[in-house]
C-alpha cells in the first residue's frame, strides 16, 4: 500500500486509540463516585473494561502499522523478516488481550498478564535504547525527530504499565463496599487508586499527542 494508505491507517489508530481511552477515563471517574450505588458504579466500571480493549488493540497494532509508514516513507530500510516478526508480535498480542478479558479471575488471565507486563518493560526498553541512542550518535535512525517519536513510543509501553500498577490496588476495597458495604476507609482506597492511574493515564494522552505533534510538524 502507499505511505497515504498507511499514513491513514496510522491516524485512525490513534483516533480510535485517544477516542476510547476518554471512554475509560470518564468510566473510572464515576465508578470512584460514592454518591452511586454500587451496582450503578460495577456496571459503568464493567463498560471501562470493555471499552479499554479498543485502545490495547490500537496498542498492538501501532508497532507494525507504523514500521509499514517508515518503510512507505524511506524513513528507514526495513527488512520483511521485520515486518513478519511484527505482525506476528501484534496478532500475538491481540490474542492475548481476548484471552485475558474472557478469563478474568483465572490463573491463566493473571499469568497472562505477568507475561503480557514483562512483554512491555521489555518493548519500552528497547524502543527508549533505540531513541535515546539515535539522538545522541545519529544511529540507527538519523532523523532527530524520527528518532524523538521512537524515544517517545518506549516511554508508551511504560506509561501503559504505569496504568496497569496503579488500578491494581482498587479491586479489592471496591469488591468490599460491594460486599460489605461502603466506609470512608474504603472510598478513600478506591479514590487514591484512580486518582494515581488517572495521573499515569494524562500521562499517556500527553506521550501520544507528543508522539502525533511531532509526527506532523517536525520541529527538529
Amino acid at each position: 500500500m502507499s505511505a497515504d494508505a498507511w499514513g491513514f491507517i496510522h491516524i485512525l489508530l490513534f483516533v480510535f486509540w485517544l477516542g476510547a481511552d476518554i471512554g475509560v477515563f470518564v468510566s473510572a471517574l464515576f465508578a470512584k463516585n460514592p454518591k452511586y450505588s454500587f451496582e450503578t458504579r460495577m456496571t459503568v466500571l464493567q463498560a471501562g473494561l470493555i471499552i479499554d480493549t479498543f485502545p490495547r488493540i490500537c496498542f498492538a497494532l501501532i508497532f507494525p502499522v507504523g514500521l509499514h509508514l517508515t518503510g512507505a516513507l524511506n524513513l528507514y530500510p526495513i527488512d520483511t523478516e521485520l515486518f513478519v516478526a511484527a505482525w506476528i508480535i501484534a496478532v500475538t498480542w491481540i490474542a492475548v488481550i481476548f484471552t485475558i478479558n474472557a478469563n478474568q479471575g483465572k490463573p491463566l488471565a493473571e499469568n497472562l498478564s505477568k507475561l503480557q507486563f514483562g512483554f512491555q518493560a521489555v518493548m519500552g526498553l528497547i524502543f527508549t535504547v533505540i531513541g535515546l541512542n539515535s539522538l545522541a550518535a545519529d544511529a540507527p535512525i538519523d532523523q532527530p525527530w524520527f528518532a524523538a517519536k521512537i524515544l517517545l513510543f518506549g516511554l508508551v509501553f511504560w506509561a501503559a504499565m504505569a496504568i496497569d500498577l496503579c488500578f491494581r490496588p482498587f479491586l479489592v476495597p471496591f469488591m468490599e463496599i460491594g460486599q460489605h458495604g461502603s466506609t470512608p476507609e474504603r472510598e478513600e482506597a478506591v479514590s487514591r487508586a484512580i486518582n494515581n492511574t488517572l495521573i499515569a493515564v494524562s500521562t499517556l494522552y500527553v506521550l501520544i499527542f507528543t508522539i502525533a505533534l511531532i509526527g506532523k510538524v517536525k520541529p527538529f
